[in-house]
Formats: structure tokens, C-alpha cells, sequence
């Protein structure tokens, strides 16, 4: 039988540290994971920030920005999306079956979905056209694998198309681009179903009942430095992959937060007298608040 817990929790740091140690034995698998983050641009593993979404909107729309361990694309939370997560001992991992499992509970709602080659799910528009309404993406450790996604139930779906624009256009990129396709949300057909509906829905479905996770997790050190190693630059920006950006110099190769000709972090005071002040302004809006809130449990 799956277990379905709950995250009582909207800071998507904690929540993406609690999943981690799930998957690397912090509980009896398999179980469901299901949690809600406040305001935020979840970037893939492979992922570079400045193609993917808009900083300076983030900056100013109080939107996290946050890097995952999978891979995949680049997704937008909020209060309005839910968030599941199938953790599984090693050799389970169905990437189908799982999405399989959601369209079933939804089916016997009578809420129809369909499964894209990718394994996501799709919600028919008033138009019968076919919508994107859940992605997901993938890990495996030798212990154990995770699949998780979005489920957009109620998202404000305007800011997630101008959180997803692009800051810059580089010259060239190693990085994995996001597959960018046509959104619906569960309340734009379904309207009055909420998130915790959702679920209740695929908990009864899986013969269950979700029970919601307690504090005492976060004092564990091996989530603490999980938490605290997502919320570093190292990882937000110093993981970004090769990319090339045109400069008043030449051309200048980044990798890993890092300009490659001088050693130098990847900054507006390095970039100095290289790109102009507005270009400065936009790749380098100040997310200093949200480092320090992020820190909060929220």
C-alpha cells in the first residue's frame, strides 16, 4: 500500500529537502508526497535562470526563484498548484503508472485527463482543445526514485506565463531548454474544486488516508543541510550550465556562475563597463529578500 502524507509547509526549500530525504531513506517506501509552495519558478536540474524565467518580475512579484535535483523543465508554483511526489524503492519507478494512478482518480470523479507521450496530464479547454494542466520530471538514486509534478488546480496562470519569459538570450547554451506548451487549470472546467479535494480524491482512490507531516523532521542535520545546500548560490546560480553572453569586450563564456577568461563570479560588479546599466539591472535584480525569508519557516 502507498502512504500519502502531507507538508504543512509552503516554503518550497523545506519542502524539496523533505522529499530528498525521503528518497534517501528517511521513510518506508513507497508513499505520496503532496505539497503547496508559496510563489515560486522551480528551474530543473540542468537549468539556466536567466533563459528560464523573468528575474526581474520574480524580484518585484515577491516569486521565489529555486532550482531542483531533477531534471525536466522549468514549472511555476503557488498556493493554486499542487505538488505530488511518488517515491519509490530502486526498480519500481514507472514513470506511466503513476500518471496512470492520478487519471484513474480523476476518471471515477468524472473529470476526464490524458496522458502525453511525456507522462503528463492534459484537461480538455470549453473548446475541446487539449491542455497541459500537470508535468513532471524524475530522479533515481541506487536506493530509490521519485517522480513528481505539478498539478495546476487553481494557479494564477497569468503570472506563470510572465515568470517564464526570458531575461536574456544567450549567445549560445549547454543548458536543458524548457518544452513550453498551453496551460489549463482544474477550476477553469471544474470550478469549486480545491486542493485539498485533489487530495482526498487520489488518497481514497489509493485505499487511504493522507496525514499531514509534523515539525520535528526539520530538526534532523541531514534535512538542515539539504535545506541550506538548495537555498545556496552555489546551487541557485553557481550550477547554471555553459552559456555564452555577447559583452562589450567580446563574447564571454559563464559556466557554473563563473566567467571562464578571468575566474570571476558571474556579477554585476565584474560585469561593470561589459554590458550596459539596464542589462545590468535585468540579469541581476536583488534577491537578497528573498534569501532571508526563505530562511523562515513558512
Amino acid at each position: 500500500m502507498i502512504k500519502v502524507f502531507t507538508s504543512p509547509f509552503n516554503n518550497p526549500f523545506i519542502n524539496l529537502a523533505l522529499e530528498d530525504h525521503f528518497l534517501r531513506g528517511g521513510a518506508d517506501l513507497p508513499l505520496l508526497f503532496f505539497y503547496v509552495n508559496r510563489p515560486s519558478v522551480v528551474l530543473g536540474r540542468f537549468q539556466n535562470p536567466w533563459v528560464e524565467c523573468n528575474l526581474p518580475y520574480l524580484v518585484k512579484n515577491d516569486i521565489w526563484m529555486v532550482r531542483r535535483q531533477s531534471g525536466g523543465g522549468c514549472v511555476f508554483h503557488d498556493e493554486g498548484n499542487l505538488n505530488f511526489s511518488f517515491i519509490v524503492p530502486e526498480g519500481m519507478i514507472d514513470r506511466k503508472k503513476h500518471a496512470e494512478i492520478l487519471k484513474g482518480a480523476f476518471a471515477k470523479a468524472g473529470i476526464e485527463l490524458q496522458i502525453s507521450p511525456r507522462n503528463d496530464l492534459w484537461l480538455q479547454d470549453e473548446n475541446g482543445e487539449w491542455k497541459k494542466i500537470s508535468g513532471s520530471a524524475y530522479k533515481q538514486t541506487r536506493e530509490a526514485s521519485f517522480h513528481h509534478g505539478t498539478f495546476l488546480v487553481s494557479s494564477d496562470l497569468n503570472k506563470l506565463e510572465e515568470s517564464l519569459k526570458q531575461t536574456m538570450v544567450p549567445k549560445n547554451t549547454k543548458s536543458i531548454a524548457s518544452v513550453r506548451s498551453k496551460v489549463i487549470s482544474l477550476q477553469q472546467r471544474h470550478p469549486g474544486v480545491e486542493i485539498q479535494d485533489v487530495i482526498e480524491l487520489v488518497a481514497h482512490d489509493l485505499r487511504t488516508v493522507a496525514i499531514e507531516l509534523d515539525g520535528s523532521l526539520l530538526s534532523l542535520p541531514e534535512l538542515q543541510a539539504s535545506f541550506n545546500m538548495l537555498r545556496s548560490w552555489e546551487w541557485l546560480w553557481g550550477e547554471t550550465p555553459l552559456f555564452d553572453l555577447e559583452t562589450s569586450e567580446g563574447v564571454k563564456s559563464i559556466r557554473k556562475g563563473i566567467i571562464e577568461e578571468t575566474g570571476a563570479k558571474f556579477s554585476p560588479a565584474t560585469m561593470k563597463g561589459l554590458l550596459s546599466e539596464d542589462q545590468i539591472q535585468k540579469y541581476f535584480p536583488d534577491f537578497s529578500e528573498q534569501h532571508r525569508s526563505s530562511n523562515q519557516i513558512l
